[in-house]
């Protein structure tokens, strides 16, 4: 089991990647989110399946059970085990469940096709779902996520977009310490080099990817303690 949550961690990351490849231009907005909400559904059957081993997705039936019976049963386990986390989870739940409607109308609705996703819509969502999988698994979750590849970093990016929202200083922050951040060769070459500068996604990309925990220590110091 350990081993799928280290399998799922990998597609949140994949996930972000995109968010944060097209973010400028908003072009994958609606897709992030879409795979942002299929996470959350696999985070909570993820949890049952290491509470018990045994436990099914199915019903007695034979019949797949459906985001809101996985909720209800993620919650008997939280109310039973970790009491205190409650209240919390379910805050973040009700969210959830919006999301799970909205993403519904997408594909059920032909005159909601052009609806729009904004940023926040998106960065919400993950923020949600990353504080969701830590306060239902704990420490395995934080050890999975520090293990693939630059998630650790996004996350934390994440949390200072959704704080901007309130705070937009947070940005000029941000920008900042992204603007100064050394590049990885000294010279660009005459043929073959695309240059960017922050806030491009490629920009960005590359100080997340070439930055690690230099880059993660000094964004994470924006954040509130």
């Amino acid at each position: 089991m350990k081993q799928a949550l280290t399998y799922l961690m990998d597609e949140i990351c994949s996930g972000a990647e995109i968010y944060f490849t097209g973010r400028t231009g908003g072009q994958y907005l609606k897709t992030t989110f879409i795979l942002c909400d299929d996470y959350t559904e696999l985070v909570s059957k993820l949890f049952l399946l290491l509470d018990d081993s045994g436990w099914t997705d199915k019903k007695n039936s034979n019949r797949f059970k459906n985001y809101h019976d996985v909720i209800t049963e993620v919650n008997d386990v939280v109310s039973s085990k970790v009491p205190s986390a409650l209240e919390r989870i379910t805050e973040l739940q009700d969210s959830m469940q919006q999301r799970r409607k909205r993403r519904n109308d997408f594909f059920h609705s032909t005159s909601l096709l052009d609806l729009n996703v904004t940023q926040r819509n998106c960065v919400e969502a993950f923020c949600d779902l990353l504080e969701y999988g830590e306060l239902l698994m704990g420490e395995e979750w934080r050890v999975a996520l520090q293990a693939v590849r630059n998630l650790e970093t996004m996350a934390v990016i994440l949390q200072l977009e959704r704080l901007a929202f309130s705070d937009p200083s947070i940005t000029t922050k941000v920008n900042q310490i992204l603007c100064t951040w050394p590049r990885n060769t000294t010279k660009v070459k005459a043929r073959g080099a695309h240059v960017a500068e922050y806030p491009e996604d490629l920009h960005l990309r590359l100080c997340v990817t070439c930055g690690g925990k230099g880059l993660r220590d000094k964004l994470l110091a924006l954040l509130p303690k």
